[in-house]
């Protein structure tokens, strides 16, 4: 777990993954999968803002003039 923290994993995602793996009854060395199903939720539940691309309406501020 210590290894895991070390690599910058938000102790929230250790918790929930923590959890998991006491309902399901799994072994210890599946414990980085677990935390890699969390943070995969999590990512899905927070979807990223999508902005559909568009011409620029001012070139030369765009494309610094090299069109």
């Amino acid at each position: 777990m210590r290894k895991l923290l070390d690599e910058g994993i938000a102790p929230a995602h250790l918790r929930a993954a923590l959890e998991r793996h006491r309902v399901k009854g799994l072994s210890p060395s599946v414990l980085p999968s677990l935390v890699h199903e969390v943070m995969n939720a999590a990512a899905s539940a927070t979807p990223a803002a999508h902005r559909a691309w568009t011409n620029p309406t001012d070139v030369v501020a765009a494309y610094g003039d090299e069109l």
